[in-house]
């Protein structure tokens, strides 16, 4: 079995999403008392936070030490749990020279919605995700229409997401997000483009399928790990 890599804590609470499924998917594979082989190299989110939409480089900077520490540990591949932060990725892949595979979640998505075929799709994520652009851009650039929540709603999309990132969950942010996405009566499906709504939106609360990009990243990683891929 290889060893995936993870750069976490980007917020905690939905790292823990992406261990505990790595695990659930290997035994449920292998059976008996599997487990996942992961190194876990959790940050401080608190600065990179902070300067989403402010100051590029300053992220820049701290995911490729991030990074290199991890790379460093020698795994077999890794994934970022954070969707936002593949934008900073892109931007420094050039200088990890590293040739270790990555399971780029927002690369996964675009193949995902095309082979299912769908056209258009509503992206709910983190504002600075959805007034960025650049998580829209890649699947526009694969053919795909992008729906994205107007400015008030982004707003309140913003609260909530401080809510998640401390673990809090709250029963009328699950009423906001079924509203929302019900009020979107021409789209395929949903792309939840934030590592934490997960947390709090199910299949229950979408008339359309759920593009989840923490399961694509670990059944990538998982498939690569068992010598499937």
């Amino acid at each position: 079995m290889k060893t995936i890599g993870l750069l976490g804590g980007t917020g905690w609470t939905s790292t823990i999403t992406y261990y505990t499924k790595l695990n659930q998917l290997v035994n449920a594979r292998l059976g008996g008392y599997h487990s996942a082989k992961i190194l876990l190299k959790s940050v401080d989110y608190h600065d990179i936070m902070n300067h989403y939409g402010q100051n590029h480089e300053a992220i820049e900077d701290t995911l490729c030490t991030e990074l290199l520490d991890l790379i460093s540990m020698d795994p077999d591949c890794f994934l970022i749990c954070c969707n936002s932060l593949h934008k900073y990725y892109d931007m420094i892949k050039g200088h990890l020279y590293s040739d270790i595979p990555i399971f780029h979640a927002v690369e996964l998505v675009a193949e995902h919605l095309k082979a299912q075929q769908y056209k258009k799709i509503l992206l709910l994520a983190t504002p600075f995700t959805l007034e960025d652009g650049f998580f829209a851009k890649i699947l526009e650039e694969h053919g795909l229409q992008v729906v994205i929540p107007i400015a008030e709603d982004r707003i309140k999309i913003g609260t909530i997401l401080d809510d998640l990132l401390n673990n809090t969950l709250k029963e009328d942010a699950k009423t906001y997000f079924k509203d929302l996405i019900a009020s979107h009566t021409d789209i395929d499906a949903v792309v939840l483009g934030c590592t934490e709504f997960p947390l709090i939106i199910d299949e229950n609360m979408s008339s359309v399928p759920l593009v989840d990009p923490v399961d694509l990243q670990v059944q990538a990683a998982v498939e690569y790990a068992l010598g499937e891929a």
